[in-house]
């Protein structure tokens, strides 16, 4: 046996559990070089190893450690499972790539930036490992999350297979059921029906706000531009032309500016300080009853249901938000991934793979819900033991899932950092009203303008 060595890292090592904080979202092969098993195997048990996972500090966090425990079980392997604060995972990860430290076995890769490391050449493909390996048919698509085309510099359906999702974050559709019966509302269909909503909200003195929405922008960060991309979607605009083929921009046009103009309507429902109103403070406002409808990532809900920290416990609907004109789901994806680092042994990246694919099996996912997770399967929407209230919301991130385009909408680009020093600042100057919605739209289009030349993209 190999000894150990383990590095000092700033958070403490937990073993197969995980203290949820925040918001959302060394070499360590122990005692072998075997495989864990995977359900179904009828194989001699392997020598157990322990695996090295980063993982961030999220709110499905508690769901994750109950599957991580279950898998210990099972396999009788152990995780050395590292909660970092959302924006170091990237950073701890970058450092072991670039400095070959192979710390971890797992990359856990936030959306926003699975782009890079596919293009840098950070995780490996998962057929490099097995070449027989073949995601399993009830697991989403989300646009192609899985399957990486280099030569286009996005998601494709016949790109290579390099991670899976863990985690299935969508934005869908958050409003007061009890207010909406009382002033006799009904779900939107459309954004302008969302706004109108909020106005008869606010007219009736039923909520102290007729809808609290992220309008806080942070330059390089997926924020405001996160949330506003649902609008542009709904608008039937687009950042680009053809993600892929036609980097030429496009968010200064009529669709671009309705957009912007939802935004600032929706704006105006909520607080005065635009700029202080992030995810955190909108989820805030929904558990504490001052706002009347957001839309949100789905892994919310666990904390609007949690009657130890919401007082609108079992008082929340849940739908889709507005769909794009064609009819497609507009909502924006905010997904977990899990990929294998490059450079890894073949013993550990085999490991890991196994581990991956344990995570993602039909059994793993159907904890996950049950513990409040968002999971990535169609047959793990419906677990036993939830409530009826987290059930709606399922079945709603359900539907949106699988009416998500082939294409995906949101920023998984290589060079997303530029994408969003651009974005969030003028979005956040939009909803604050600062500036007119054409104006914001029209330095957004200028940005994007530069960030294409910068990264050398072809335009026709």
């Amino acid at each position: 046996m190999r000894t150990v060595v383990r590095r000092a890292t700033r958070p403490m090592m937990i073993t197969g559990t995980v203290v949820a904080i925040g918001l959302l979202l060394s070499a360590c092969t122990n005692g072998g070089s075997g495989a864990p098993a995977t359900p179904g195997t009828s194989s001699a048990a392997p020598k157990p190893v322990t695996l090295v996972v980063p993982t961030s500090q999220a709110p499905w966090n508690p769901a994750y450690a109950k599957v991580i425990a279950a898998y210990e079980a099972e396999t009788g392997n152990k995780v050395d499972l590292r909660p970092f604060p959302n924006p170091d995972v990237k950073t701890q990860q970058i450092n072991d790539i670039q400095g070959q430290q192979h710390t971890f076995d797992v990359y856990q890769i936030n959306e926003s930036d699975v782009a890079q490391f596919n293009a840098n050449g950070w995780i490996q493909k998962l057929t490099d490992i097995d070449p027989a390996f073949k995601p399993d048919d009830a697991i989403l698509s989300f646009s192609n999350i899985a399957r990486w085309n280099q030569a286009k510099q996005t998601f494709t359906s016949d790109g290579d297979l390099t991670i899976q999702p863990l985690a299935g974050n969508v934005d869908i559709f958050m409003y007061r059921t009890d207010i909406y019966s009382q002033l006799g509302l009904s779900v939107p269909k459309t954004w302008d029906e969302v706004i109108s909503n909020g106005q008869k909200i606010m007219a009736a003195g039923a909520g102290k706000y007729g809808g609290v929405f992220r309008t806080q922008g942070t330059p390089g960060a997926s924020a405001i531009s996160f949330e506003f991309t649902a609008l542009l979607n709904g608008a039937g605009g687009a950042w680009f032309t053809d993600v892929g083929t036609n980097w030429k921009p496009t968010p200064n046009n009529a669709a671009g500016v309705k957009a912007a103009t939802w935004l600032q309507e929706l704006a105006k429902l909520g607080p005065a300080a635009t700029t202080t109103i992030g995810q955190a403070q909108a989820i805030a406002a929904m558990q504490s009853g001052d706002a009347a409808q957001t839309f949100l990532v789905a892994a919310a809900a666990q904390q609007l249901e949690d009657p130890a920290n919401s007082s609108v416990s079992g008082k929340i609907g849940y739908a889709e938000i507005p769909r794009t004109p064609s009819g497609q789901s507009s909502s924006i994806t905010g997904l977990w991934t899990l990929a294998v680092p490059a450079g890894l042994p073949a013993d550990r990246s085999q490991a890991a793979l196994s581990y991956i694919k344990w995570m993602t099996s039909a059994k793993a996912m159907t904890l996950f819900a049950q513990n409040g997770g968002i999971p990535i399967r169609s047959d793990a929407f419906s677990p036993s033991g939830i409530s009826p209230s987290m059930q709606s919301a399922l079945n709603v991130v359900k539907s949106t899932s699988e009416g998500l385009p082939e294409k995906p909408t949101g920023f998984r680009y290589p060079f997303a950092g530029d994408v969003l020093n651009v974005t969030e600042a003028a979005l956040g100057d939009i909803a604050a009203g600062t500036v007119t919605p054409a104006a914001g739209m029209a330095t957004i289009e200028t940005g994007l303008q530069a960030v294409v030349t910068k990264n050398n993209l072809p335009v026709s």
